[in-house]
């Protein structure tokens, strides 16, 4: 954040809403404000441990749907959420950034955060390791090899997974990853010494958009991750075994991953099914366009 100027106030211009849940990254507002951005629009700073307002969490449509209202309502250049113990964390971006104006706010979430933190990094470290979990997209892995020059691993899912698989990575000295990640928003970087930090997260962001601000061209920060392929549809089902038991559910798991299997391949195969033969977690298909599906224990 220093890089862009503005002495003890380079977010000066700026204006910010976090939404902290009642949780415990309230203090975070304090930090925006010390570095002069505009936060007077930031609510629910009040910790509180039953949660009035209910559970906060970054991907719930309902804690999305009220920021994104609240920066609306302000003509916000960003929205925060962090959950419960801020160690995860969510955004809100205007689409249009225009003299003046601001508009069409999105999520900036899942597949879409972890493409804009690598866009840092590609930066910062070219052609460093990016170890995600499981359930990422086609699409992000295209943008993360392909466009960025990027290594991608993409690991079992669970955060103390994804982390220990980055130091793993990094220790052994088969690469440089930089940063390890979930889509549910649980970032670590190495540069923190892979702390599980949402807040860390939320100083690589805010860092992006002052020195993105501070520029002539300016521009949206959801324009730097126009080349990621995302999905029309995502949806995730649970689907519980009736009676409840980890025989049965361990049973009817491998019947149906070897049914899926078997249409992937000679007779029974589906047309633009191909197994992912590197996925390390369950069953997944590759089904065309970007697509995919995946069955997981």
């Amino acid at each position: 954040i220093a890089e862009v100027g503005g002495g003890d106030k380079p977010l000066a211009g700026l204006k910010i809403v976090l939404n902290a849940g009642n949780g415990s990254g309230y203090f975070f507002n304090d930090i925006l404000a010390d570095l002069g951005a505009d936060v007077s629009n930031s609510f629910l700073l009040t910790p509180d441990g039953t949660f009035p307002s209910g559970v906060p969490n970054p991907e719930s449509t309902s804690m999305i749907a009220e920021t994104k209202s609240k920066c609306e309502e302000c003509c916000a250049d960003l929205g925060i959420l962090f959950d419960t113990d801020a160690d995860r964390s969510g955004f809100i971006l205007p689409r249009t950034v225009a003299k003046g104006s601001l508009s069409a706010y999105e999520p900036l979430n899942r597949n879409r955060l972890i493409a804009l933190l690598s866009v840092i990094f590609s930066s910062s470290s070219p052609g460093c390791t990016i170890v995600t979990d499981s359930v990422t997209s086609e699409g992000l892995a295209k943008f993360l090899t392909a466009d960025l020059g990027l290594e991608h691993v993409r690991y079992l899912k669970g955060y103390a997974n994804v982390i220990g698989k980055a130091v793993e990575i990094t220790e052994s000295g088969h690469g440089n990853a930089e940063m390890a990640i979930e889509t549910s928003g649980h970032c670590a970087m190495k540069e923190n010494g892979y702390l599980d930090d949402g807040t860390y997260t939320a100083v690589k962001i805010v860092g992006l958009l002052a020195r993105t601000y501070k520029t002539a061209s300016g521009g949206s920060l959801l324009d730097l991750i126009s080349g990621l392929q995302e999905k029309a549809e995502e949806n995730e089902l649970r689907m519980n075994v009736l009676d409840g038991s980890l025989e049965s559910t361990q049973d009817l798991f491998d019947q149906f991953a070897r049914m899926i299997e078997a249409h992937t391949e000679g007779q029974n195969k589906v047309e633009g099914w191909e197994l992912d033969t590197e996925n390390l977690e369950g069953v997944r298909v590759r089904t065309g366009g970007g697509g995919f599906f995946m069955l997981r224990k």
